[in-house]
């Protein structure tokens, strides 16, 4: 696999190199992302609370809960692969304009969660928050809505299919994982590039799912999108069989910066609650 990845890197140098300059800008150089804490968060409106949630094959997830006296919805997040609750200020931020409750997570092997990740594992773990955010949700007589982001996208749809919610958000999602090695390696490039993809993780594969979930259902994609092309979030709405769907476009919008939209926001508020 990282031989692939190797090639995949190397080869588009090899082939333009002699006409092309590749420039870098101290933009490109730098990888920033706002934290917050426990200890540093503040908020007049949301109050947060750190918790661990223990699953049913004993491993110990570290989970926020942020609060707020006018709440009329409970949301789950599942993150994306480079997901760590340290990392979600500008998703926090969104959300407070929100009367929502927000549940954050990481997932086993992830921040100060224990254990290693897998399939499996994150499924349990997807598993288990779903049941916390569930009581909270019903001791609040609370409607409860799930949200994933990207490789979250999977744990949004496999919750929403099995388990009873108000409706459920796919974020810059995965359509499926073999087309989406395809996506990934350009056609000059496809001879030379191959994939050995764990059959667990081939799987996974959000066109089925949505094709027989009949819950609320909103998309948000980014046209700009390299990750996770505009055109997967496009193919689910498609395919999804829910008499209740949406999709939002946001022009501009990366795999990781929707957040920072006015649309982001604006578009859950009114899935939410209207």
């Amino acid at each position: 696999m990282k031989y692939a990845l190797y090639l995949l890197l190397l080869l588009p140098l090899l082939l333009f190199s002699a006409c092309t300059t590749i420039e870098i800008n101290e933009e490109d150089a730098f990888d920033n992302h706002p934290t917050v804490t426990p200890e540093s968060f503040s908020s007049n409106v949301l109050e947060l609370n750190n918790r661990l949630v223990k699953t049913e094959d004993g491993i110990d997830l570290d989970i926020w809960t942020f609060t707020r006296s006018d709440a009329e919805a409970t949301l789950l997040y599942f993150g994306g692969n480079g997901f760590l609750m340290v990392k979600s200020r500008p998703l926090i931020e969104a959300y407070s304009a929100m009367p929502v409750n927000l549940v954050l997570f990481d997932y086993r092997g992830y921040g100060l969660s224990s254990g290693e990740p897998t399939v499996d594992g994150v499924q349990t773990d997807a598993q288990a928050m779903f049941g916390y955010a569930d009581s909270l949700a019903k001791t609040l007589s609370h409607p409860l809505y799930i949200h994933g982001h990207s490789m979250g996208s999977f744990l949004s749809s496999y919750i929403a299919d099995r388990e009873d919610v108000a409706g459920f958000i796919l974020e810059s999602p995965v359509s499926e994982v073999s087309g989406w090695t395809k996506r990934l390696v350009p056609w000059l490039l496809r001879p030379f590039v191959r994939f050995d993809i764990d059959s667990d993780i081939a799987s996974q594969n959000n066109l089925e799912r949505v094709s027989s979930i009949q819950k609320p259902l909103l998309i948000i994609g980014g046209t700009d999108d390299n990750i996770t092309p505009i055109e997967m979030a496009e193919e689910l709405y498609e395919k999804s069989s829910s008499p209740d769907k949406t999709l939002i476009t946001i022009d501009g919008g990366t795999h990781n910066d929707l957040p920072y939209f006015d649309e982001y926001a604006d578009s859950i508020q009114k899935f939410l609650f209207e």
